[in-house]
């Protein structure tokens, strides 16, 4: 199916798009579907038993005519999945291209590259894909995602902030600045090159995860390495790969022994092809309140259960915690975030059972069943 120039087209909330196997959506005009929190437009294969890979996904042609007014794509509250490439942006220059609030599930990829002059994904979900983001060859934004189960969470990025990523294989590869994500819980959490283009890897916190930080290359005199929380990563926090030397000061380690620090760092000292790291000076305030030890007990209040038109999720610490509310089938009715508490109202469905997933910025999940009389 192809979307001519000049031609826009506007998808409603609660529109389902069914695709045939190995068909695809070839965008030339302009694609705009807004849904809302409580009516998402999904994307989605149109086989019985849907898979990875079905349909081929959206690819999109940016227009040449220079009155073009740009906004190619923008999503909100879109869920899209089992394709190939669910957004092929490889020749796509009528941006900014904006996603926002949107879900992204068992696809191949999420994207081929980026379209220009921005391509932001904000307020998204990545869930189990082989490949979450990869490559924007242009500006690009990942503000306040969550990347879950992946095979890679996120490759090459020019700004990643305040995302959380868990579960995944390697969860990300920046290229550019990464500030204030949470990493925790991947087989790999960090696994990249810091040079003169990714040079800025500040306020994160890398832990639980088997290998924390593996670094390809290192150049000292252009690279912001500080204020990060790397620690109780079980094989290496720092894995350190390269030939030059490393300056990885002013970060906190979770302990004030500088052996145990060492301990936890492959470098030169450990094959004398590589560089060495410098820890020191290093900071002891790690602000570990904010992550939770295995021992802590987060529960949940739900209430009333039945339900007619409203209910209430309260939660016994003040983390965020990511609420997806589905049909029996598993259809996604909507999926917000909240702090403490959330009181859901103008919840008009037919009577049943629903399904709840809570999931809190650690990885920890509750999953339940809610009766709506």
């Amino acid at each position: 199916m192809v979307v001519f120039d000049n031609v826009e087209i506007t998808i409603e909330p609660g529109v389902e798009l069914r695709f045939n196997a190995a068909t695809n959506l070839e965008l030339r005009g302009k694609l705009t579907a807004i849904g809302t929190a409580t009516d998402s437009i999904v994307f989605t294969s149109n086989v019985d038993e849907p898979a990875r890979h079905d349909w081929l996904g959206i690819k999109v042609i940016g227009n040449a005519d220079p009155t073009y007014e740009g906004g190619q794509v923008t999503m909100e509250y879109v869920r899209g999945e089992y394709a190939k490439t669910f957004i092929n942006m490889d020749l796509a220059y009528n941006g900014p291209y904006l996603y926002n609030n949107c879900t992204f599930f068992d696809n191949s990829k999420v994207n081929e590259d980026g379209g220009a002059p921005l391509t932001k994904f904000e307020e998204c979900v990545f869930r189990e894909n082989g490949q979450g983001l990869d490559w924007c060859q242009f500006d690009s934004e990942a503000i306040g995602c969550h990347f879950l189960d992946n095979g890679q969470g996120l490759a090459g990025i020019d700004l990643i902030k305040n995302c959380y990523f868990s579960g995944n294989i390697v969860a990300l590869s920046p290229y550019g600045a990464t500030i204030n994500c949470l990493i925790k819980n991947n087989d790999v959490g960090v696994k990249c090159s810091f040079n003169a283009v990714n040079n800025t890897f500040t306020g994160n916190t890398v832990f639980g995860n088997v290998v924390g930080v593996e670094i390809q290359s290192y150049f000292n005199e252009s690279v912001t390495f500080t204020d990060n929380v790397i620690c109780n990563n079980s094989f290496y926090d720092i894995k350190f790969l390269d030939h030059n030397n490393a300056d990885l000061s002013d970060n906190c380690w979770c302990t004030e022994r500088s052996d145990d620090i060492a301990g936890n760092i492959y470098d030169g000292y450990d094959n004398i092809a590589y560089g060495l790291v410098t820890f020191e000076p290093f900071n002891t305030d790690c602000g570990l309140a904010s992550i939770p030890s295995e021992e802590i007990s987060v529960s949940y209040s739900i209430y009333p259960n039945p339900f007619t038109n409203q209910f209430t999720f309260e939660s016994n610490q003040e983390n965020e915690v990511m609420l997806t509310f589905t049909d029996i089938s598993g259809k996604i009715i909507f999926r917000t975030i909240f702090t403490k508490t959330i009181n859901i109202t103008d919840v008009y469905l037919d009577a049943g059972i629903y399904l709840y997933q809570l999931r809190d910025e650690y990885g920890s999940v509750t999953t339940g069943k809610l009766v709506k009389e």
